[in-house]
């Protein structure tokens, strides 16, 4: 969880971001990190679930939480370069007709590899 925050943190905009963390029913203590990131950035918000739910309730309980314009999904094993997401908005912005872009990506079997490390 910490790996994806500094992570999402690094990125070009991320002063212009909000970021909803949805904690459903993990066994892990991530709570704790997530408070602590949230204590220093506005822009990082909590919640959690008593029960478990599916990845696809959680995703849409963050969206429901989302006051922003666009949405993505960020999960703890995800890493994008510094710039990902200024690169979506961008085309996503210059093309007022399209719903949804996708980014180039690397699978990595390397845990917490930075994207700029990754070859193909």
């Amino acid at each position: 969880m910490r790996g994806r925050l500094e992570n999402l943190i690094g990125q070009t905009i991320f002063h212009n971001t909000e970021i909803v963390v949805v904690n459903s029913g993990s066994q892990e203590d991530e709570e704790m990190i997530v408070r602590e990131y949230a204590s220093s950035y506005p822009n990082i918000s909590y919640t959690a679930t008593i029960q478990r739910e599916t990845i696809y309730r959680a995703w849409n309980r963050g969206i429901a939480l989302a006051r922003g314009r666009f949405i993505t999904n960020a999960n703890t094993d995800d890493v994008l370069r510094n710039d990902a997401l200024e690169i979506l908005a961008l085309a996503l912005n210059a093309n007022p007709g399209v719903a949804m872009v996708y980014a180039d990506q690397y699978v990595s079997h390397i845990p917490n590899q930075l994207f700029v490390d990754a070859h193909n």
